[in-house]
């Protein structure tokens, strides 16, 4: 196989089998398709062992990008409902297919041209795919967003030409909306556009499949409540932070492994539910939201909590069962106004005197 610009040329089967491995492999990379590994014992063997398993990886990386790879594997499984003994190239396929069915559902004409192309299993189609397809899924649970796709002069269009369409399309109908309900939307990710939305005030996003945040989510500085549960978020922007007007965060039944310290600039917050998520530390500057009432930490892996937990001094309650805790400091005595505290299930042995 030759290349000529983009495009792709078959040779002789004499010719494939006398090219070098570091002359076919970035061929095979760059237009991969199921086809391929059909043609020949060699390139079976290729795309399964040195192309496959990299893009499974690469996938990894786009929904988990601090993490480790054992990480950002069971995040992929999870997102994609993939059984953890199948092969990285069964994976991959199984990733691809159901990418391509979703884009085949938004978008009814998008395989008609250049087929090969599109349906090229690389990471580029991925990212692509991945945008535009979730460009298209918050785009219909917008107000007048899926009577506008169903246009005739819009639902013919290529699914990455809509996906671009929607940042005008916000600024010019929808910009103003106090409340956006995105609960099971099929999200894997969420668009940037939703940055344009700087007039919500209640964003629910729970029961999706999230993995990140987009930095943008910082710019909905009317945002009182926010809705995240039951995603697979493993960490939070540090543009969290700038949410100065949240009153409920709510992040339970997720993969969270650690907050960022600008968590403690929510200064309005009152309720925050962190439970069953894979907390094994808290940042001292939690102690800064001053506006607490309820902390629910329960299904954790805390070993130990900040004495900056004192300072939380509107705190009613705060449900720490089944966590790691060996201890508690002497400052949660300072919680004046706590009426219940959970602490089944951890491994404390006693309990400090300031408790009283």
């Amino acid at each position: 196989m030759t290349t000529t610009g983009n495009k792709m040329h078959p040779i002789s089967s004499a010719s494939i089998e006398s090219l070098p491995n570091e002359l076919l492999l970035p061929i095979l990379e760059a237009r991969v398709v199921p086809s391929l590994f059909g043609v020949c014992k060699r390139w079976h063997h290729l795309l399964a062992s040195e192309v496959m398993p990299p893009l499974y990886k690469q996938i990894g990386k786009v929904h988990v990008p601090q993490g480790n790879v054992k990480e950002q594997a069971l995040i992929v499984d999870r997102i994609y409902k993939l059984e953890e003994k199948l092969s990285e190239t069964a994976k991959v396929n199984a990733i691809f297919r159901r990418i391509f069915t979703l884009a085949k559902s938004l978008s009814a004409l998008e395989f008609k041209e250049k087929t090969e192309e599109k349906r090229g299993l690389t990471l580029a189609n991925y990212s692509s795919y991945l945008l535009n397809i979730n460009r298209l899924l918050l785009w219909k649970m917008l107000p007048g967003g899926e009577e506008y796709l169903s246009r005739e002069k819009i639902k013919h269009l290529p699914l990455e030409k809509k996906g671009e369409l929607l940042r005008d399309w916000i600024e010019k109908n929808c910009k103003n909306i106090k409340v956006l309900n995105l609960t099971k939307a099929g999200l894997t990710y969420l668009p940037p556009e939703i940055g344009q939305l700087s007039q919500l005030q209640e964003l629910y996003l729970n029961q999706n499949q999230l993995t990140t945040l987009p930095t943008e989510i910082g710019q909905l500085s009317q945002l009182a409540r926010l809705n995240l549960n039951q995603n697979q978020l493993t960490a939070l922007p540090i543009e969290i932070g700038q949410l100065s007007q949240l009153q409920s965060l709510d992040l339970k039944e997720s993969q969270i492994t650690a907050l960022p310290t600008e968590i403690g600039q929510l200064s309005e917050l009152t309720h925050l539910y962190l439970n069953q998520n894979q907390l094994t530390a808290l940042p001292a500057k939690i102690g800064q939201l001053s506006k607490l009432q309820w902390l629910y930490l329960n299904q954790n892996q805390l070993t130990s909590l900040p004495a900056q937990i004192g300072q939380l001094s509107q705190l009613q309650t705060l449900d720490l069962n089944q966590n790691q805790l060996t201890a508690l400091p002497a400052a949660i005595g300072q919680l004046s106004e706590l009426t219940r505290l959970y602490l089944n299930q951890n491994q404390l042995t006693a309990l400090p005197a300031e408790i009283g």
